[in-house]
Formats: C-alpha cells, sequence, structure tokens
C-alpha cells in the first residue's frame, strides 16, 4: 500500500493514500460540528494529523488504517467542540444562565490575590512548562490528546505535567514573601474533598 511511501518521508503519497477516507470524515464530521465549514476544516485537521502519524510509523496494520483515522477524527471533533465552548460569549447567554450571586468583596481580593501569585510563580517556570500546562488547565486536554498532538508518548507528557506541576508549586511557595505560612496549591486530595485554592 502507500503507507511505504510515508514511512520513506513522502508524504504527498501518504496524503494520496488517505484522500478516498475523506468523504467518509466529512459526513462524520458535519453529524457531529453541524456545519460544513466546520467538517471541511475538522476534515484537514484530521488528514494533516493523519499525514504526521503515518509518518512516524505509529499504524503497525495497514489494514486498520480507516479506523486509525475515524479515532483521529473524533479527537479533532472533540477538539473543536471544545474551542466552541471556551469560546461563548457571556453576552450571548440568556440571564438565566448567568451566576445568581455576586462573590463578596473580600472573596474578590483574596481571588486576585491568589492570582497575581499563581502569575508570578508560572513566570518563573520555563516555556516549555508553561505551555503544557497551558494546554492541559486552559485548553483542557488530557494527555493522550497532547501526546498526540506532539507525537510523543502519553507516559513522557504524563511524567512532564507531573514535573511541571511540582516546579509550579516549588514557585508558588517562592513567590511573595508575604505569603501565608499555610497557603499551598491545591492537590489531587484537595480537590476530591472540595478543598479550596489558597
Amino acid at each position: 500500500m502507500t503507507l511505504k511511501a510515508v514511512q520513506t518521508g513522502n508524504e504527498s503519497h501518504a496524503a494520496a493514500s488517505l484522500e478516498p477516507l475523506r468523504q467518509g470524515l466529512h459526513l462524520l464530521a458535519v453529524r457531529a460540528l453541524g456545519s460544513a465549514d466546520a467538517a471541511e476544516e475538522a476534515v484537514q485537521e484530521t488528514l494533516s494529523r493523519a499525514v504526521g502519524a503515518l509518518a512516524r510509523d505509529q499504524l503497525a496494520d495497514t489494514a486498520k488504517l480507516p479506523a486509525f483515522v475515524a479515532g483521529i477524527a473524533r479527537h479533532v471533533v472533540i477538539d473543536m467542540i471544545r474551542a466552541r465552548r471556551r469560546l461563548v460569549s457571556l453576552d450571548s447567554l440568556p440571564s438565566t444562565a448567568h451566576p445568581a450571586h455576586d462573590p463578596d468583596a473580600l472573596g474578590v481580593l483574596v481571588t486576585a490575590g491568589e492570582q497575581a501569585r499563581v502569575r508570578a510563580a508560572l513566570a518563573l517556570l520555563d516555556v516549555s512548562d508553561r505551555d503544557l500546562l497551558r494546554l492541559c488547565y486552559v485548553e483542557g486536554l488530557a494527555p493522550g490528546e497532547i501526546a498526540a498532538r506532539a507525537g510523543e508518548p502519553a507516559e513522557r507528557i504524563r511524567k512532564r505535567k507531573s514535573r511541571a506541576l511540582e516546579r509550579l508549586r516549588e514557585a508558588f511557595h517562592g513567590a511573595g514573601a508575604t505569603r501565608h505560612a499555610d497557603a499551598r496549591l491545591p492537590t489531587k486530595e484537595t480537590k476530591a474533598t472540595g478543598g479550596q485554592w489558597p
């Protein structure tokens, strides 16, 4: 099959071998996204990721190519749906969807102080740590999704995330000489028990 072309670095042949899947991918994307334009964008991104994955020899059995590419398409569609949710304007929501209570002034000040401390701690991290944490916590991507984008094993991304969080925790505790002695970043345990950010 023309996947051999991918393994030798010929991406145009790889793209041609994926072209018969375009119509099915488009149908899948239109059903999920509800728009022909969004579906076309999803198909292009899917094919681009598939060519890259094939070039990295991530598919052992060429008979499974359609299922492999469909899996990539599902990830692309999920990414696009998540991006839409993040971009919804509060003005476009009905008033019933807005928060029903106003935070008290002390709560706002504490939150602003916490945000400043987290920003100061983030500024102390190197760019790769900041980028990884942004993908995890701002864009909401799982380590497996980041690994697929970066072409790295998911376990490596999990370890990098864990080390980046530890460095952030250390920087957070070191940032600001006037911090409270008991202040700390949330851990899995505090999240599970409903604990609050410092």
